[in-house]
């Protein structure tokens, strides 16, 4: 297994399975730096590397002059599935959907891309827009992917999730930021929506984050707010 993944990905696995599996609870200390060095037989770098994902996703808080402890409750909310996408959205709802229009093309990052995806002005990314309903367009989707493989540039490929269609080529997200706030979008998003122009429409930004901590999609999303009411299910798992 450490043939396969970087070693910091192997570390970092490991520590999270001891606090999934509850074995480091709530407020442990972890082994030190020097101790993880040791066990793993790692420099300092790599084993600093580890923690400090595993801090950025809150499974760990560094505290000066004590230690790196588990944080309160972080066993139980890593049981929670709180993402999924607009598809399993829509089949729990018992609706069928389907994809209305596709575009997709290769850019280059401007500045407010460049540091949202921390990359050089001027780096390729995808840029996918879509536009998916029922039988009526519920959602305007505008996309950028960082180029973790090659997408192909014909949108037939995209019409499904487009999640789905990233996990068959070996992609897996391990965890999202959102933000939801309502506003009212420019007005070719409103006339692709079918929403009248005083109205305002959800809007959803998500950050999406490899198991490195590397965001690899960012995307703005527009609801149409009076055909669509935004879930959110919350799962326990024992």
């Amino acid at each position: 297994m450490k043939q396969k993944i970087p070693q910091y990905i192997y570390i970092k696995e490991y520590i999270q399975d001891q606090i999934d599996q509850q074995v480091w609870k709530e407020g442990d200390l972890i082994p030190t730096e020097v101790e993880l060095m040791k066990i793993f037989s790692v420099s300092r770098v790599t084993v600093r590397k580890a923690i400090d994902l595993l801090v950025q996703t809150h499974y760990l808080t560094r505290k000066a002059g004590y230690g790196t402890t588990v944080n309160p409750d972080r066993s139980l909310l890593s049981n929670f599935t709180l993402v999924q996408s607009f598809t399993n959205e829509m089949k729990e709802m018992g609706l069928a959907t389907k994809t209305m229009h596709v575009e997709v093309e290769k850019v280059l990052a401007n500045d407010l891309l460049a540091s949202i995806f921390n990359i050089q002005n001027g780096d390729m990314l995808y840029h996918i827009v879509r536009t998916r309903g029922t039988t009526i367009p519920l959602i305007y989707s505008d996309t950028y992917l960082y180029p973790v493989i090659e997408l192909p540039l014909d949108s037939k490929a995209l019409y499904g999730s487009l999640y789905e269609f990233l996990s068959k080529h070996q992609v897996y997200f391990s965890y999202f930021e959102e933000f939801v706030s309502a506003v009212h979008a420019k007005q070719e998003v409103k006339k692709l929506l079918q929403v009248e122009q005083s109205n305002p429409q959800l809007k959803r930004k998500r950050f999406s984050y490899d198991v490195t901590g590397k965001l690899i999609e960012y995307t703005e999303t527009f609801y149409n707010a009076q055909q669509y009411e935004y879930r959110t299910k919350i799962f326990y798992k024992k």
